[in-house]
């Protein structure tokens, strides 16, 4: 049961981190097919963090962990910083490369590391990095 809960957690601060960062990279594109797949992606991290919700509920937790206010925040500044050296879509769609690819880094070790017998939990993190890779794809024609 632990070893569930800790993988939900995983996902449900990913998928909490993922939404707020691209929702601050949203506010610096003047680019509108970008912008409708940056919240197209949103709403998949959203979705993300209410499947994870649910499952942890399950379990009796009461509520996924966020990610950390102050990693959020230095997300935002850094994206502030870069956008203002370099305002094009090209460098939006590299800062949401950067993140998708350590998204796709931590949740690839947490499925290798996760040895639990929730399939449905396991499912869901399979789900989230096949999502991951689906849109790093996709966001590569922003280059």
């Amino acid at each position: 049961m632990k070893k569930e809960v800790a993988l939900l957690n995983h996902i449900h601060e990913s998928a909490d981190m993922g939404q707020d960062s691209l929702k601050h990279i949203l506010e610096l594109s003047k680019d509108k097919e970008f912008t409708d797949v940056i919240r197209a992606w949103i709403e998949e991290y959203q979705e993300a963090y209410r499947e994870s919700a649910e499952l942890l509920k399950e379990y009796q937790e009461e509520a996924g962990r966020d990610a950390p206010a102050m990693g959020k925040m230095m997300s935002n500044v850094m994206s502030k910083v870069k956008n203002m050296m370099d305002p094009s879509t090209s460098k939006l769609a590299e800062m949401v490369l950067q993140g998708a690819t350590m998204g796709i880094t931590e949740i690839t070790k947490e499925i290798h590391g996760y040895d639990g017998e929730d399939t449905k939990v396991l499912d869901l993190a399979k789900k989230l990095l096949k999502r991951e890779e689906k849109n790093v794809e996709t966001m590569k024609k922003f280059l």
